[in-house]
């Protein structure tokens, strides 16, 4: 998408009148998305979405979770469906983006390279993520204003019609985002990362999202990366386990992507693999694209800048697996995704910013956004 047609959206109100809101407003893209969605799983699992989203929901303890952590997301989800006019558990299900990396084996489980920087003299904490999805995606990128619903702040996420976040920042200058970890252990009994993205944002600092987190159990395994205008933290975060991912000198960024690099809290079979082998072995996507990283990073002189890290993560130094990612197939048969879009958040205190572009960076214009 050309980063100049990204459109921005605000809903405003208690958890049901935004949802209403949003699926009015959005009510025909909704419906596109959907069925997409529900294409894609016709094409997988030879299922009607109406028969996957009913074995999902089966087969898991989302719904009861959602309705014990986190009611008032699944209030504006249910809104938003019934506004829609869409099938309430199909809408829920595509919620579910990082659960159906491991709910699905066939799924690709390669999403996101990310980079954190807190504080440093002049330059403000930076937080920065290639948000890497499915190419279908590609088109629908939005972004969407809330309103806190514990304080009188202000919430800017991307998203895509119909779904709650995909990541994001609020007023108070904290930005969050991840990165997927299919390798960490799992719970079908927990709350979905789609609801901790939500519940997070009405943080103020990266200590009250740590604190938010070790009370929640996590549906999925993931690298969360957060900031606020004074630290950044990465924590691998899985079922019954936070590991912090950090650097030995704050001035120094830290950066991620789809292999565990602190966490050994590994799913059952990727345990007994680790112990056959003594290591977890990464795919050769993230490895590559951590190697990128780490040599670009480690090669700086100075503050990391925001042109330093748009250059980074535009980069394609790997052709088979580039940081600025444009889909097709790796070597290792999984989908090496799609970047839709490139977020830098610069969390200045005063004037927090989301700089943006809507696709590969390598060839996305961006725009800047006051949170």
């Amino acid at each position: 998408m050309d980063t100049n047609k990204l459109q921005t959206f605000e809903f405003k109100g208690t958890p049901e009148v935004r949802g209403h809101q949003h699926g009015e407003t959005l009510r025909p893209r909704i419906a596109e998305l959907l069925q997409r969605w529900g294409e894609g799983i016709q094409r997988t699992h030879g299922l009607t979405p109406e028969i996957y989203a009913q074995r999902f929901f089966a087969q898991t303890r989302f719904r009861q979770s959602l309705e014990h952590y986190a009611p008032n997301v699944l209030a504006e989800v249910m809104a938003i469906a019934s506004a829609a006019n869409v099938s309430p558990d199909q809408l829920l299900a595509f919620q579910h983006v990082n659960e159906e990396f491991w709910y699905d084996p066939k799924q690709g489980a390669e999403a996101c390279s990310t980079i954190a920087l807190g504080k440093c003299a002049t330059q403000p904490t930076l937080v920065a993520q290639n948000l890497d999805l499915d190419s279908y995606l590609d088109g629908y990128q939005i972004l969407i204003r809330y309103n806190c619903d514990q304080s009188d702040g202000r919430i800017l996420v991307l998203s895509v019609p119909g779904m709650i976040s995909l990541n994001g920042m609020n007023s108070f200058g904290f930005a969050i985002c991840d990165n997927t970890l299919v390798q960490l252990r799992t719970d079908p009994a927990g709350v979905p990362i789609f609801a901790l993205y939500r519940l997070a944002l009405e943080c103020r600092t990266v200590a009250q999202a740590r604190r938010l987190f070790s009370e929640l159990p996590h549906a999925s395994g993931l690298n969360w990366v957060m900031g606020d205008p004074t630290e950044v933290a990465m924590l691998e975060s899985s079922a019954g386990s936070i590991v912090p991912h950090t650097s030995n000198d704050p001035s120094k960024p830290i950066f991620h992507t789809n292999h565990p690099l602190r966490s050994t809290n590994l799913t059952p079979d990727r345990l007994q693999s680790w112990a056959q082998t003594s290591r977890a072995r990464p795919s050769r996507s993230s490895y590559l694209r951590l190697a990128t990283l780490q040599e670009r990073l480690s090669g700086l002189r100075g503050t990391l800048s925001m042109d330093q890290i748009k250059t980074i993560l535009s980069s394609k130094d790997d052709p088979d697996y580039p940081v600025s990612r444009g889909g097709g197939l790796s070597g290792d048969d999984i989908p090496i995704g799609f970047t839709l879009a490139c977020c830098i958040f610069e969390l200045d205190a005063a004037r927090p910013q989301l700089h943006i572009a809507s696709g590969p960076p390598d060839h996305t214009e961006f725009r800047t956004f006051l949170a």
